[in-house]
């Protein structure tokens, strides 16, 4: 007599196969449904923005579980780290030209800033970068006899044409650094790298350690599993195994956040 599952084995184990793509959808329709409804503000990316750190039912449930002990909080950590994981081993870009980038915990976007003067003393020598509230920003450095010896003026945050300009060129090679880093600290948005390791307690993801606030992982979560939703929703995504692999933890994380609310 025939076995008749060896013989469909293969079709049987397809239709076994979770589709977490589908699975993503069908959760984000959900999840978007609600909070269309209890946010006024009607683009999703100024509501997931907020979402990421004011006060709210799925950021007051599930920061906490990124630091307390309990087989629930295990598992979204878990989730996280599984995320993590596998946008590590599959790039998964998403933008348009310029503003096209690489999901990744590594350089996740957290928040935008407010008009900020960065300003420090090093060796007699001054260096002040002024970002102002449109933009712009007005960088200077001056010597130890207070005269400037660079002056420069953006309309908008640019590194790379700062560090074009002939009086940037003249600088030794200690002040361009220490310009530089005065620079990066005084950019329009928060990015941050949340694998480096730093002088503080890390928080445990699965294998991973993540060395940031309970607050900056819960916003970088909030933040790959939305760009994650739009590289699918936009029709960005070639919808390969490896693909669909980093949708897994995607869909448990957002599934989650639907449990907070009511």
């Amino acid at each position: 007599m025939p076995n008749t599952f060896i013989e469909n084995r293969e079709g049987w184990l397809r239709l076994s196969e979770i589709d977490y793509l589908g699975q993503f959808v069908k959760v984000w329709l959900a999840f978007n449904a609600w909070y269309r409804n209890a946010y006024s503000e009607t683009q999703d990316r100024k509501i997931l923005n907020e979402l990421k750190w004011n006060a709210n039912p799925v950021g007051n449930a599930l920061r906490p579980l990124l630091e307390t002990l309990s087989e629930d909080a295990e598992q979204f950590r878990s989730d996280i780290g599984l995320l993590h994981h596998r946008l590590e081993h599959y790039e998964i870009q998403t933008g348009k030209a310029e503003d096209k980038h690489r999901i990744t915990f590594r350089k996740v976007y957290l928040r935008d800033r407010g008009p900020k003067v960065e300003t420090i003393n090093s060796y007699g020598y001054t260096f002040k970068v002024d970002r102002k509230a449109n933009g712009s920003l007005d960088t200077t450095v001056l010597n130890r006899a207070r005269a400037p010896i660079l002056q420069h003026q953006q309309q908008k945050y640019d590194l790379e044409e700062l560090e074009a300009i002939p009086a940037f060129g003249t600088l030794r090679p200690t002040q361009k650094n220490c310009l530089r880093e005065l620079y990066e600290a005084s950019a329009p948005r928060e990015i941050l790298d949340l694998l480096t390791q730093k002088d503080i307690e890390p928080i445990k993801c699965g294998s991973f350690s993540f060395y940031c606030s309970r607050e900056e992982l819960f916003a970088a979560a909030v933040e790959a599993v939305y760009l994650l939703r739009c590289h699918l929703f936009h029709g960005e995504l070639s919808p390969t195994k490896q693909a669909s692999e980093c949708y897994e933890p995607a869909y448990r994380i957002v599934r989650r956040f639907l449990t907070c609310v009511t």
